[in-house]
């Protein structure tokens, strides 16, 4: 393009961008990337419009230093925009069911540790420690999650659980189908968002009280 012409140069631009611009209308169609370069590009004659043009008719183009708001709007990327592609207005939607989550995995962590004071065995008190502490970063990382979509600073206080009088074996029964039921409804609000983010967390969250409940299952096989 050494010896091109402006006219040419600003031609092979505008094509340049035409052929962007349709690779963003087939990933994010609503979006504008760069709204001062697309307008200035269809501003520009295509070569077959240009052959119909008298030379007189053309008419001079104007050079113009695009200003601060317009170079940053190219410059912008779907993360940067007002309303996120991950933890935006479609994860908003289930801020509440979050919450309820984030509360219910903070009791759900004091049931696992009053659980391991009745413990038969050092293994089976340590392993439902472990299980507590799970339950209690899940509830972190929900209100970490909810943060992100909102902006607003929550966290669930310390939760007052009393374990019903029932034998050990019981107790470990209850924990087990509360934690599959747990895996079952974090599945079903997985599906339920599109905010791609949120789904991976919940679904990772599914996983983890499902492999929960597989281990109160072997706790439940060691009790005689």
């Amino acid at each position: 393009m050494v010896n091109a012409t402006h006219s040419e140069i600003q031609q092979a631009e505008a094509q340049d961008y035409a052929r962007y611009d349709r690779i963003w209308q087939r990933v994010a169609p609503a979006m504008n990337p760069y709204p001062a370069v697309r307008a200035s590009a269809a501003a520009v004659p295509t070569m077959a419009e240009q052959a119909h043009i008298a030379p007189a008719a053309v008419p001079a183009v104007q050079e113009s230093v695009p200003n601060a708001a317009a170079a940053k709007a190219e410059l912008s990327l779907p993360g940067a925009q007002a309303d996120p592609c991950c933890m935006g207005s479609d994860a908003a939607e289930l801020s509440a069911v979050l919450e309820a989550f984030a509360q219910e995995e903070t009791a759900d962590a004091s049931t696992y540790r009053q659980l391991a004071r009745y413990a038969p065995s050092r293994t089976a008190a340590a392993a439902l420690r472990e299980l507590g502490n799970a339950a209690q970063q899940r509830s972190r990382e929900l209100w970490a999650a909810l943060y992100l979509i909102t902006g607003e600073q929550k966290m669930s206080g310390a939760a007052a659980v009393i374990l019903p009088r029932l034998p050990y074996r019981e107790l470990l029964r209850d924990r087990y189908h509360a934690s599959a039921c747990n895996g079952l409804n974090y599945n079903r609000t997985a599906e339920a968002t599109v905010d791609p983010c949120l789904q991976r967390l919940l679904q990772r969250f599914a996983g983890e009280n499902y492999a929960a409940a597989d281990r109160l299952l072997r706790l439940i096989a060691q009790v005689q």
